[in-house]
């Protein structure tokens, strides 16, 4: 978990279309890690979910869709 943390923070103060590709790759190989290691299952769903967090984010459209018809 510290270094799923310490990622996340030192990643997201270059906020960015590569430096979010460079996290999501960071997460990817640290879920890995976890895998391999053989961490809590919840350490791995976490940077699981962060991961896929970040990525859903990406494909959401920055401006504020129109409201009404």
């Amino acid at each position: 978990m510290r270094k799923l943390i310490a990622v996340v923070l030192r990643m997201s103060q270059h906020p960015g279309l590569q430096e979010r590709g460079l996290l999501i790759d960071r997460l990817t190989d640290l879920e890995a890690e976890g895998i391999a290691r053989d961490v809590p299952r919840r350490t791995v769903e976490a940077i699981r979910a962060t991961r896929l967090k970040l990525r859903v984010e990406g494909l959401m459209p920055k401006a504020p869709l129109p409201r009404g018809h």
